[in-house]
This record gives structure tokens, C-alpha cells and sequence, in this order.
């Protein structure tokens, strides 16, 4: 037996050699950060593994590239983040044609706004390559403040639009809203398109479970700490909640990253904690536990694809207080798996909050509707299912 480290390469090689290849003989998979791979994606490698021989990951690592690798891949230690500097644009574009270059794959698989405009650029470097465009959410391709941000959004949106426009190309949307935005800014990708379950959830992993049983009721939000996200709206909403009497446990858990421009700064979320009945947890090892404290689930988000959180959320018996935003409400139904309610709108938000305060018997009845409505098509199944298919029309004729 050898070392170590050479003992897991080995198996790690031998897991890709094994993996078969029945429509392509490689996929590069690019993901913003390395974290971000192994919390949501470990089902789409799964699924890219039966669709290619070779499955590539290129992210920004963060020290995770043996857990990647672990799974039957390869890792490209590469940022894939976007900028509004357009001579750091161009330069991360002509890197990522580069690399695109050197790898030669059958298809570029992009995740999320910022892959998704770094590799559009960078594919206009190169000769043509079939190209996945995995939208999670809009993020700035679908809202924009500032002056700035907003000729940033303009100009993606021509680049991503002219992708979509190619016959190599196919569109995967968590919701039928975000497709219609595509379609009205000029991003229109024809018949080449699927409408995912966001990224599914595994129910025998995420089952459900009784009431918490709390003398004070919890709502947890659980996500990263982005103004869109609706946090502000949230806080404003308990302030309400606090003024009428009511008594509410408030529990956030996700980090805040200077690298967003749009992240809550850490110390405004502190000040926030302290003034209210709220608490902030940046990282957690197991989020199932969250679910086993909190009795219910709440996202303000001001623009949103369909959050995995909230899948899990539901999967565990947890109902749901969510913003009309588009992958919440392809979800909620309001009164029965939980409360959708305005954008924007903290009175909204507010009465909501209140009614699931003062209704033990609603949140469980909407929790356990909830939990039928991820078995009903939101599991790792279903979506892995619609994923193939998409892969099928993608890559049907790179084979042979």
C-alpha cells in the first residue's frame, strides 16, 4: 500500500475512470466557490459524472479540493468572480479562455450570475463550445442599484443574451419568472431551456420533524447576509412584531463576505442582534439542526432563484413566510404551506410573522404541507431526472 496522498489520487483517478461516458468525454463544471460545490452541487456532479467521462471543477478552491476531488472529479483552483472593472473583466475572461483552451471539453456547465458572464466572455475567445447556463438566481442580471451596477447589468446582459442565442447553448432556470425576464431584456434562449426544482433535496436525509416544542417561537433565516436577501425588511418587520407585544425568537445563520458588494457588513448585523430578540450565526456543520430548533422558516428576499434552504426547511416539517419573489412563490402557496406576502412590504411581513406566532396547530399543519409539496417534485430525484434530459438535448449529438 502506498502513501497516503498517493493512495488517494489513485482512487480518486480510478473513480473517473469508471465514471461512464455515454454522451461526452468531458464537462468543465464552474462553480464560484469551492464551499458552494460541496453545499449545493454534490447531485449535479453525481449527474454530470453519468453524462461525461471526465468532470472538471473549476472554482475558487477555498481549501476544499480533496473533499471536490473525493467525488470523482477534478479541480482548477480558479476565481470565477465577476467585477464591474472592465480591464478585470477582460482580464479573467482571456485567463478562463485560457484554460477553456488547454481543457478543450464538450461543454462548459456555468453556475450562477457571475460564471455565467465571466465564461459567456470568455467563450467568445474561443471556437465554439456547447455551454450550460445554470442560473440560480439572477443576483445582478436581475436587479441592479447605482448607476454603475446597472451598466455592469446592461452589458452582461447583452453578452449573456448573444450566448443564448447560439444553438450550443441551453438555459437552466429555477423558476418560469426568471425565464421571462431573459426573454424581455433580449436573453431569449428559444426551446432550449428547462424549469429545475432548484436543486432538489434529499428527503430520507432531510426528514421530518416534530414541533420544537419552544416557550418562545423561533424563526430562523438561513442564507448569506445580502441586502436582496430582504434582511433589512426582516428587522424592520420583528421591530413591528416587538411593538405589538409579540414575542419572537429570531435566528440567522450565514457568513457575510466583503467580496459582495452587496454583503451586510458584519458589524451591522451585530448592531442589529443587539437592539432585538435576534441572533447571528456565520457557519453551520449541520443545518439539520436548525430545523430541529426553529419552528418555522422565513426569507424576505427581494429577488430570488428557488433556495435550497427553504427545500430543506420544507423537507424537515418547517413552514414557510417568504416574499413574493420568484422561486418562493413557484413553492408557497399562501395558506398552505406558509404565508407569501409583498416585497418589500415590513407590515406585510409583519402580520405574517404575527399569525405563525400565534398559531401552533397552522404551522403544523402548513409544515406538514410543505413536506408533501418537496416529495411532489422538488427532490434530488426529480431534478436530477430533468437534468439529464437537459444534457440529453445539449450533448445529443457530441457522442460517437
Amino acid at each position: 500500500m502506498g502513501p497516503p496522498d498517493l493512495q488517494n489520487a489513485e482512487e480518486n483517478q480510478a473513480r473517473r475512470q469508471q465514471a461512464p461516458s455515454a454522451l461526452c468525454r468531458k464537462v468543465l463544471l464552474l462553480v464560484p466557490d469551492g464551499r458552494f460545490v460541496l453545499s449545493h452541487f454534490k447531485p449535479l456532479i453525481a449527474v454530470l459524472r453519468e453524462c461525461a467521462g471526465e468532470v472538471v471543477v473549476v472554482t475558487h478552491a477555498s481549501g476544499q479540493e480533496a473533499e471536490i476531488e473525493a467525488l470523482g472529479t477534478r479541480v482548477i483552483d480558479f476565481s470565477c468572480q465577476s467585477s464591474i472593472s472592465a480591464s478585470r473583466q477582460l482580464a479573467s475572461a482571456w485567463a478562463l479562455a485560457r484554460l477553456f483552451e488547454a481543457e478543450s471539453p464538450d461543454a462548459v456547465h456555468l453556475v450562477s450570475a457571475d460564471p455565467i458572464v465571466l465564461g459567456c466572455l470568455a467563450l467568445k475567445l474561443v471556437p465554439p463550445i456547447r455551454v450550460m447556463l445554470h442560473m440560480t438566481g439572477l443576483g445582478l442580471l436581475g436587479k441592479a442599484s447605482g448607476q454603475l451596477l446597472r451598466l455592469y447589468q446592461r452589458a452582461a446582459l447583452r453578452i449573456v443574451g448573444s450566448t443564448l442565442a447560439k444553438p450550443t447553448s441551453y438555459v437552466l432556470v429555477e423558476s418560469a419568472d426568471s425565464l421571462d425576464l431573459l426573454r424581455k431584456v433580449g436573453a431569449d434562449p428559444g426551446p432550449r431551456f428547462a424549469i429545475l426544482g432548484g436543486v432538489g433535496v434529499d428527503p430520507q436525509a432531510f426528514t421530518a420533524l416534530p414541533p420544537p416544542g419552544n416557550d418562545i417561537p423561533v424563526a430562523a433565516f438561513v442564507g448569506r447576509m445580502l441586502r436582496r436577501k430582504g434582511l433589512g425588511v426582516l428587522m424592520q418587520a420583528c421591530d413591528r412584531l416587538a411593538a405589538r407585544g409579540e414575542r419572537l425568537q429570531l435566528d440567522l445563520y450565514g457568513e457575510s463576505s466583503d467580496a459582495d458588494p452587496d454583503a451586510i457588513p458584519a458589524s451591522e448585523i451585530s448592531a442589529w442582534c443587539a437592539h432585538r430578540s435576534a441572533r447571528w450565526q456565520a457557519s453551520i456543520n449541520d443545518v439539520r439542526e436548525v430545523w430541529r430548533q426553529a419552528d418555522f422558516f422565513v426569507l424576505p428576499s427581494l429577488g430570488e432563484g428557488m433556495p435550497r434552504a427553504l427545500l430543506e426547511a420544507a423537507a424537515c416539517s418547517r413552514p414557510l413566510v417568504v416574499a413574493d419573489a420568484p422561486g418562493c412563490r413557484k413553492f408557497v402557496r399562501d395558506g398552505v404551506e406558509g404565508f407569501v406576502v409583498p416585497s418589500g412590504s415590513s407590515a406585510a411581513l409583519a402580520d405574517a410573522l404575527q399569525r405563525m406566532v400565534r398559531d401552533p396547530e397552522g404551522r403544523e399543519r402548513m409544515g406538514e404541507a410543505a413536506r408533501l409539496r418537496v416529495l411532489q417534485g422538488f427532490t434530488q430525484a426529480h431534478v436530477g431526472r430533468s437534468l439529464k434530459a437537459a444534457y440529453l438535448s445539449l450533448l445529443g449529438g457530441a457522442h460517437g
